[in-house]
Formats: C-alpha cells, sequence, structure tokens
C-alpha cells in the first residue's frame, strides 16, 4: 500500500549563517514566498512553519508542493516527507513501510539520518536498527548495503518529538529569498547571455526591472516578442513583488552614433546610450545597480578595454555582470535548465548596424570627444517613449 506524504521538508543553504535577527527574518520572507507560490498554483496546504534550520509545509498534496516549493529562490532542495514520534519502534515501523513502497528488488541501499535534541538512541544506532529491519526482515527484496554509493536511500531526520522520514530530495534553485536585496535594472536581449545574467542577479534576493532596446528597423520583427517571452519566464520566479519591462525604442540614438561618431565605436556608443538609459530607468524605479549579460572577451565591445568604457558612461550605478569569467558551454547549461535556452536558441539577429573591423580597445577620451556632437536629448526622448509592461503584479 502506497505511503502518504504529510507534508514537505524544505532546507535553505546561507540563511543558516547569519546572525539571529537576520535569520529570523529571512526566513520569515522564505516562508511567505513559499505560501504565495503555492497558493498561485493552488496548491492546497493547512501550514507553512519555521522550525531551527528548516521550513516545513504541512500538506496532503506534499509532492506537488515540493516541486512549487523547489523553484522559490533561497530554497536549496525540498523532500516530501512522512511523519512518525521519536519512538524507536514508530520511526521502525514508518521508515520500513516507506522503503517497501518505494525500494526496488536486487538493489544496494543505505540509511541516513541526524538528529536534534535528547534521544534513546544516537544517530548512528536509529540507522543501523532500519537497516537491520529492512535486511533481515525482508530477504524477498535481496538488498545489500553499500554506504559509499547505494543506489536508494532512505532518510531520518529526528528533531525533538518528530521524526521526518524521507527517500527522494529535489534540487532547488538556491540562493536568497526575494525582497532580501532592493530593485536592479536587468538589460534583456535575445541571446543567451542577458537572461542567465538577470537570473544570477535574481537568484540572491533582488527584484528585476527588464529594459529591452528595440532596434526596429533594423532587427528581425520576433525579436521584441522573444525578449518579453524571456523576461516573462525569468519573471514567473519573483513572488510578491511587481515585475516590470521597459522597451525602448533604441534607432534613433544609434543612428545618431552611426552618423556622428567613428564607424569602429558604433557598438561601443550603442552600449553607452543603454548605459545611459538604464540609469534613468534605474533612478525612476529607486533601483541599486544595472545587470548585463556581457562576458569578457566573447565580442569586440566586452575586451576589458572596451568595458572600462561603457563604465564610464555611469558612474554612479554599479554596473554588474554576473557571467564576466563564465564559460559560454556553461552558460548554455543554466539556459537549458531553466527555460530561457528556448528562447534563444535560434539565434534572431536583433542588430545589423555592426563594424565590420569594431574598436578592441576603445579610449574613454575618444568616446567623450564624439558624444560631444551628438543630440543627448534623444535618449530622453526614447525613454518618454518606452513601452512598459507589467510582467508580475506584486502586493510589494
Amino acid at each position: 500500500m502506497p505511503v502518504e506524504y504529510s507534508s514537505v521538508l524544505v532546507r535553505f543553504g546561507e540563511i543558516g549563517i547569519k546572525s539571529k535577527q537576520t535569520r529570523r527574518r529571512m526566513t520569515r520572507m522564505l516562508a511567505d514566498r513559499i505560501r504565495t507560490a503555492l497558493k498561485e498554483h493552488e496548491v492546497p496546504f493547512e501550514k507553512v512553519r519555521n522550525e531551527y534550520g528548516r521550513i516545513f509545509i504541512e500538506t496532503a498534496s506534499a509532492e506537488e508542493a515540493a516541486q512549487i516549493a523547489s523553484r522559490v529562490f533561497g530554497v536549496v532542495s525540498t523532500s516530501p516527507v512522512v511523519e512518525a514520534s521519536a519512538d524507536t519502534k514508530d520511526i521502525l515501523d514508518v521508515g520500513e513501510q516507506l522503503a517497501l513502497s518505494t525500494f526496488k528488488k536486487g538493489m544496494s541501499f543505505a540509511v541516513e539520518g541526524r538528529r536534534y535534541g535528547n534521544h534513546e538512541y544516537s544517530s548512528q544506532q536509529i540507522r543501523g536498527l532500519l537497516g537491520e529491519r529492512l535486511l533481515e526482515g525482508h530477504p524477498e527484496l535481496e538488498l545489500t548495503v553499500d554506504l559509499s554509493n547505494p543506489e536508494q536511500s532512505i532518510y531520518l531526520e529526528v528533531r525533538d518529538e518528530r521524526t521526518y522520514i524521507f527517500t527522494e530530495t529535489i534540487k532547488g534553485v538556491g540562493g536568497m529569498p526575494t525582497g532580501t536585496q532592493g530593485k536592479v535594472v536587468c538589460t534583456i536581449s535575445t541571446g543567451l547571455d542577458s537572461p542567465i545574467a538577470a537570473f544570477k542577479i535574481m537568484k540572491r534576493g533582488t527584484v528585476p526591472v527588464f529594459v529591452y532596446y528595440d532596434n526596429s528597423p533594423h532587427s528581425n520583427e520576433k525579436c521584441a516578442e522573444v525578449a518579453i517571452g524571456q523576461a516573462q519566464l525569468l519573471a514567473n520566479y519573483i513572488y510578491d513583488y511587481k515585475v516590470k519591462m521597459y522597451i525602448v525604442p533604441h534607432w534613433p540614438d544609434l543612428e545618431e552614433a552611426i552618423d556622428k561618431g567613428p564607424v569602429k565605436m558604433t557598438c561601443i556608443f550603442c552600449k553607452r546610450n543603454m548605459m545611459k538609459i538604464a540609469r534613468e530607468i534605474a533612478i525612476l524605479e529607486k533601483a541599486d545597480a544595472i545587470v548585463t549579460g556581457e562576458i569578457i572577451g566573447e565580442q569586440a565591445s566586452q575586451t576589458t578595454a572596451n568595458l572600462r568604457v561603457l563604465d564610464e558612461a555611469v558612474s554612479d550605478f554599479p554596473i554588474l555582470r554576473p557571467l564576466a569569467g563564465d564559460d559560454k558551454v556553461d552558460i548554455e547549461h543554466l539556459a537549458q535548465e531553466i527555460g530561457t535556452y528556448e528562447f534563444a536558441k535560434d539565434g534572431i539577429a536583433c542588430c545589423d548596424l555592426a563594424p565590420k573591423y569594431p574598436a578592441l580597445a576603445a579610449k574613454v577620451e575618444d568616446a567623450l570627444c564624439a558624444e560631444e556632437k551628438m543630440d543627448a536629448s534623444i535618449l530622453q526622448t526614447e525613454l518618454k517613449n518606452a513601452r512598459v509592461i507589467v510582467l508580475r503584479k506584486g502586493s510589494q
């Protein structure tokens, strides 16, 4: 007879090493995000409660709740659990029942366990007793013990008067709970990199404000659609906070740069203008930083010399580049994992104006000299003409 799970054990990571006051605040925020996620996905639950080092979701839909909670920032892993008392006989009876409903014949196994509180047995003793019950009580399963690399495991977590028993651990997204940091302006395109950069910074507890620079008529008509799709997918990881996206008409300032600047620096001027517009949006949205998807050396505009020229365009906001030292293959793997790869895999071209021989080591003074000839008011006009989309409605 299948075992019915009664709750979900939720693990978090570095929250646990914070000061007592910070830990209490962050675990409360994480529990709030989990409640909102469960309600949004219509997963019924009785309670989400905090215990030292853990959060528990009391629900009859534990397997579904475990999957939903695993995609909440701040959650390291989840496990649907069956509960028992801390009594030795009760632990062995419930543990045996769960193992019989999940273990496969002829496979190796291990019993893992940990305790919090005072009990009549040690962690090693209770693990040994359950292992002995399974081996000696069920020879028909032909089980063997392998403590180093078992094919299947059963876990016991004894916490004071209760025991939580499980066989499955679902990997979470990790990071910190959304809202533990402030807003960040995330530039986003149709490629692989910028969505992953945004994801990495969102994972640290920030709330994103997305910005897409529309190069029409010098881009594929599907570009905006792809960028919005990627931003929407990322926004779905955010609970309780509003997520907005600005779509900025970018061609006017790019045309000005082409007309009045050195051709080889077209991409430099383009990105400097992007940073200046992102700064204005950061001021409007009361954001703390700007996030880009640049990787050192991946493109001509991303050499260390050129990145210095880009950074000079904005001096009062940090420009965060979480992918700066990453390899492309690692970015592709994460994009496949979170789902943005499906949007970017076709490599839709969103600009046909890149120079044949771009500058590899531009100088700040050259950029400033050329920009003196350009009409800076164009950037303000573009911002006024930007379209703003609400990707997520939030209570905060």
